[in-house]
């Protein structure tokens, strides 16, 4: 098992902008440059904020830090969350790689144009005016939605998508309280927020390239070049330490000894970095902490491979090709003592 790092917090933006970096690069190389990325993005656009919202986002740059830490250390819990941030099933890239599924695409043949052509008399016909929805290719977000529900995504972070969300006929009402037919208005708005509730569920696709790295790597026909480089030694100084006092009574005179112990308990320990020098049998494991070989981050990127697919344009224009990550689940082969019992037992 791993132990927590002993470093002392930063404490300056470009510190803690380093630190950050340091840790990403610990992750696997499938997932590394986007996590790196995002770091630097983010610190690039908050170099011109007002103190209120440099503290803000220093105070969640902490907070990151230690789930970086916490999750390079064993905890697989944290580290899954990295990866689904990683791969785009949670957050900003989750929202990026949407719009390759709700993006209306320019029309390049005659049968495209003319469905244009006919959205935009439909529009002048019901005499409103263009809204954000008629920018969404509708057709595409159903197809890939009716994909995700007959895929049976297991341990999903969003929740599931059931085939009556992308039937419009039954999740819009035909009148409304009173016995009389919908406002064209209402029901628009209805079809909108429908809608969008189904594409905060989508699991969009990934780019292809991207996928199939991700599928050899659990299939374990990838080599090890993706596993995360060995962590570097932590640099100590080379003065003599200065002496301290062990035992830090003045926390524990004016606080209460829970609120003083509790970032050495087992289990924020990962987080916080501390190390427990007070139990007289020695520093205690974290819990929850985990040694990740190659085999534990096969299975724990297979979880991911299996949340992803490709989206492909079939070769007519008509429909489109998806793809999911799955596992085939084969028996292992029986050993040598299992063969003999056959063997000898027609």
């Amino acid at each position: 098992m791993s132990r927590p790092l002993r470093l002392p917090s930063p404490q300056t933006p470009l510190h803690l902008y380093r630190h950050l970096l340091r840790e990403a690069s610990y992750l696997p190389s499938i997932a590394r440059p986007i996590i790196q990325q995002r770091i630097e993005t983010r610190f690039r656009s908050s170099t011109k904020d007002d103190e209120e919202q440099s503290a803000k986002h220093i105070r969640q740059a902490h907070h990151d830090l230690r789930l970086l830490r916490a999750a390079n250390h064993g905890d697989m819990v944290r580290m899954r969350r990295v990866l689904l941030h990683a791969f785009g099933r949670l957050g900003r890239r989750r929202r990026e790689l949407l719009e390759t599924v709700i993006r209306r695409d320019i029309p390049t043949n005659t049968e495209e144009l003319q469905q244009y052509a006919a959205a935009a008399s439909e529009l002048v016909a019901q005499d409103r005016k263009q809204d954000w929805m008629d920018m969404w290719d509708v057709d595409k977000l159903r197809t890939f939605a009716l994909s995700q529900v007959t895929a049976g995504l297991i341990n999903a972070p969003k929740p599931p998508i059931t085939a009556s969300q992308i039937q419009p006929n039954r999740v819009i009402p035909t009148e409304n309280a009173w016995g009389r037919p919908l406002a064209p208005k209402l029901r628009r708005t209805k079809l909108k927020n429908m809608w969008k509730a189904v594409a905060d569920k989508c699991m969009p696709p990934l780019p292809k390239e991207e996928w199939e790295q991700l599928r050899d790597i659990v299939k374990g026909q990838a080599g090890e070049n993706w596993l995360p480089p060995p962590r570097r030694p932590v640099a100590r100084s080379m003065l003599p330490d200065e002496q301290k006092d062990e035992w830090g009574w003045q926390s524990y005179a004016t606080k209460p000894v829970a609120a003083v112990d509790r970032p050495a308990s087992r289990r924020n320990k990962l987080l916080s970095g501390a190390v427990d020098d007070n139990t007289p049998t020695g520093d205690p494991e974290p819990l929850n902490c985990h040694r990740y070989t190659a085999r534990t981050w096969r299975r724990l990127l297979g979880g991911i491979w299996q949340l992803t697919a490709t989206m492909e344009k079939k070769p007519d224009g008509r429909g489109w090709y998806i793809t999911w990550g799955k596992e085939q689940f084969r028996p292992a082969p029986a050993g040598a003592g299992a063969l003999k019992f056959f063997t000898d037992f027609p």
